[in-house]
Parts: C-alpha cells; sequence; structure tokens
C-alpha cells in the first residue's frame, strides 16, 4: 500500500478545510503522516508548507520548535541557512547581516551556539528574502516530526494540504 492510500482519507480532511480539531488531533495526524510518507517527499513539501504561513507565523513557529531542538539540531539548521546566505550575500558581508538581524555573530564559526531566537530570526530572513533557501532549509524538519509537531496546528494543516494537492496531481 502507497503512502497516499495509507492517509488518503486524513489529506482529504485537509483538503476539504476541515483538519485536525485540537493541537493533539494535528500531532496524532503529524503522527500518522510521518510514519507513511517518506522523509525525502515530506522534506520537499515542508517548505512550501511553511512559507504558505506568512513572516510572523514562521518566525513564531521556527522559535518555538528552535526551543526544542537539542543545541546539534539548532545547528544543523543554522549551518544549512548560513550557508545559503553567505552564498547569496557573500561571506565577508554575513556578518553584517547577522548584526542587522541582530543574530550572535559567533553561529558563523559554531552554529550551535545559537539561541532560539536566533534561529527565527534567520529563518525568518530567508523566508522573506531567499525563499528558495527557506525551503531548502525547512527541508531539516523531515528528518526531525517531533520538531514539526511543535510547529503547531496551522504547520501541520499546511503540510497536510500540501501532501493533498501532491497525491492528487501524482
Amino acid at each position: 500500500m502507497n503512502w497516499q492510500n495509507a492517509i488518503g482519507g486524513l489529506l482529504e480532511q485537509y483538503a476539504s478545510g476541515s483538519g485536525a480539531a485540537s493541537r493533539q488531533e494535528a500531532r496524532d495526524h503529524y503522527d500518522q503522516i510521518s510514519s507513511a510518507v517518506p522523509t525525502d517527499v515530506l522534506g520537499q513539501l515542508i517548505g512550501p508548507a511553511l512559507a504558505s504561513l506568512g513572516s510572523q507565523q514562521v518566525s513564531e513557529r521556527v522559535y518555538n520548535s528552535a526551543t526544542e531542538m537539542s543545541p546539534d539540531q539548532r545547528g544543523s539548521l543554522v549551518g544549512t541557512l548560513l550557508q545559503g546566505l553567505g552564498s547569496s550575500v557573500g561571506a565577508a558581508a554575513l556578518p553584517a547581516l547577522l548584526g542587522q538581524l541582530g543574530v550572535n555573530r559567533s553561529v558563523i564559526d559554531d552554529p550551535t551556539n545559537a539561541s532560539p531566537d536566533d534561529v527565527a530570526k534567520l529563518a525568518t530572513h530567508a523566508h522573506e528574502n531567499d525563499p528558495s533557501l527557506f525551503e531548502r532549509a525547512m527541508s531539516f524538519y523531515a528528518e526531525h516530526p517531533t520538531l514539526v509537531k511543535v510547529l503547531g496546528t496551522m504547520a501541520v494543516a499546511a503540510i497536510a494540504r500540501n501532501l493533498s494537492a501532491r497525491s492528487q496531481s501524482a
């Protein structure tokens, strides 16, 4: 049985606009999604789903999840964001950009030093200024289903809607 068949009814529920009734139900739904859908498929859909939430929601959701991340997890996500930002603004301009964003510049040398606030600021900046980087970086969440659940009901609903659209076009 493929993943579309395994969770098709759940995805139809979200596609029709009647997603989870509570945070716990959204978390349970994401457990079903993450156990049925291959990680590489989820990785391609999480970024666009989160991008659809808008900057304020992205900032809040990423901050909330970053408070639950280990330093290594924060470092992994921040490293991806810094690498992409460094490519777009230039490595020499990266410290100045971090200063403008209010992000601790020490994260350049050791991304595991990033605070949840640093993670949220970097993700929000990427969301607003380099959507393709944002979407690539958010694939991080495909490997961490527990952190997706911390992103909240709106994020889970957006992911489920994107999965539904993908399964209907496949």
